[in-house]
């Protein structure tokens, strides 16, 4: 055991952490902490128990007055007490725990501006990630910077600058939970050295006061799939919520057999989500999804469409309530991860490629606009005179046309585009050629562009099976007739 377990171990011991002997854990120069079952372990096995006062929290923090004065809350906060008690080295009544910390993750929040455009053009977190950088410095600068500099609190300013802020925010997203109503996120020794995989939960945390499944059990994933928790400023005078005495539990929810890894999951996320908020992705994974933003559809429609034809087409489909999904002030259509397309895309597609349907839509939409979906969908395909007997079931096969399948391939390869020159197999030879372990920012870069860039080709296979099972559905119509 590396010397640092031995001095987390003796902290974790004199903070009345209380963990299973069948836990065995591991440093590796290679792939860092691991947890291990040195016996079998069984559903419902309690293997770790973590006083709530030990997890570092705004709450429990050396700087938790200062902290509440300012208003500051949330991971602003909660990043100004994890600097705070790095700053006091082995002051800090968390000096045991945070020396097991590295200096930063390696999550492209810290990536170069060079880095973050060389290696994610083109992916979902390109924006992302520019905006982020943008964001947490302006929080920094407004923020922190002045309460660092301030006279009365006696710290060091320059363990509180924008390099420290970035390495803070590195560390609290992806190792943070949420513990409860009155501590809100924190880091939790112990918790953090349990790896995560896709559909292998060993590990679940809760609250000892409570049962499995109840509202009080503490999940990993606290955060929405792209978007962290904005930095946010709150006022601490409530005092209608106690602090909570307790612990926080690890039990084991599937059977883990002796030598076997012990993994927590982080929820069910796609590589994109996996690398934003924790620096890594894992090949294959089934929770993949590639985004078209709406504006990319508009140009797209733009290029062939005038500027008129384009907004009514959009404001119709407004003024029957449809949307894409949001995020950072940007609307998006998902492909899933088997290239099928958002139902609202079809649908926004139908109503532009469709003149005869845009006509009737528009002549009945106000009739429509508090119509709830499976009403609206039958109506639409009444207006299209399908041989469908109206079935909800077949509503996405009437949209699929002819000129809608065409749409969906060429809009899939304007989205290809972003990624630049190279082609889907050449970053597939480039990234079996590339070493996770000494090149690991262009291979998680690489494992992204390849799982998003199969995605499209499913999208353009999904629409020609569509388009070649229309054709075929005429020429039997059309030899019935005969």
């Amino acid at each position: 055991m590396s010397r640092r377990l031995r001095a987390f171990k003796r902290w974790m011991k004199s903070h009345g952490f209380v963990y299973s002997d069948a836990l065995e854990f591991v440093d590796s120069i290679d792939s860092g902490f691991s947890v291990r079952a040195l016996c079998d372990l069984k559903e419902g096995d309690l293997v770790a128990a973590i006083p709530k006062s030990s997890c570092l929290t705004i709450r429990t923090s050396g700087i938790s007055s200062v902290i509440e004065d300012a208003g500051l809350g949330g991971f602003l906060g909660l990043a100004m007490a994890l600097m705070y008690e790095r700053s006091l080295g082995a002051a800090s009544p968390w000096e045991g725990y945070l020396q097991l910390l590295p200096e930063r993750e390696c999550v492209p929040l810290v990536w170069s501006l060079e880095e973050v455009d060389k290696l994610l053009v083109g992916t979902e977190l390109h924006k992302i990630i520019i905006e982020d950088k943008k964001f947490l410095y302006e929080d920094w600068k407004e923020y922190i910077e002045p309460l660092s500099q301030s006279r009365p609190l006696e710290i060091d300013p320059d363990s509180f600058g924008i390099e420290q802020y970035f390495s803070a925010k590195s560390l609290i997203t992806s190792r943070s939970f949420q513990i409860d109503e009155y501590h809100g996120s924190g880091m939790v020794p112990l918790a953090d050295l349990f790896n995560h995989k896709t559909g292998a939960e060993n590990v679940h945390f809760t609250l000892a006061s409570s049962s499995s499944g109840s509202d009080d059990d503490i999940d990993v994933d606290i955060f929405d799939a792209f978007e962290d928790e904005k930095p946010s400023v709150k006022n601490f005078t409530n005092t209608s919520v106690s602090d909570p005495i307790g612990t926080l539990e690890m039990i084991v929810v599937k059977e883990v057999e002796a030598g076997g890894e012990v993994f927590n999951t982080y929820g069910c996320m796609g590589n994109a989500a996996l690398l934003h908020r924790y620096g890594f992705t894992e090949p294959d994974n089934p929770y993949n999804i590639v985004n078209i933003d709406l504006s990319l559809v508009l140009r797209w429609f733009s290029s062939s469409y005038s500027n008129r034809y384009v907004r009514t087409r959009l404001g119709l489909w407004r003024k029957l309530n449809y949307s894409g999904c949001t995020s950072q002030n940007s609307e998006y259509f998902e492909i899933s991860s088997d290239g099928e397309p958002q139902m609202e895309l079809l649908i926004l597609l139908y109503i532009f490629l469709s003149e005869n349907t845009y006509q009737k839509l528009d002549s009945v939409v106000d009739s429509l606009i508090e119509a709830n979906e499976d009403d609206k969908m039958i109506k639409l395909m009444e207006l299209t005179k399908t041989d469908c007997e109206h079935k909800l079931e077949d509503f996405r096969e009437v949209l699929l046309t002819d000129n809608v399948c065409q749409a969906l391939i060429s809009l899939a390869d304007v989205r290809e585009s972003l990624y630049g020159l190279t082609s889907l197999q050449e970053d597939i030879s480039r990234l079996l050629n590339c070493c996770e372990l000494m090149e690991s920012k262009l291979y998680h870069s690489l494992v992204l562009r390849v799982g998003e860039r199969k995605i499209l080709a499913k999208l353009r296979a999904y629409a020609c099976n569509h388009f070649r099972a229309v054709k075929r559905r005429r020429r039997r119509k059309s030899s019935r007739k005969c």
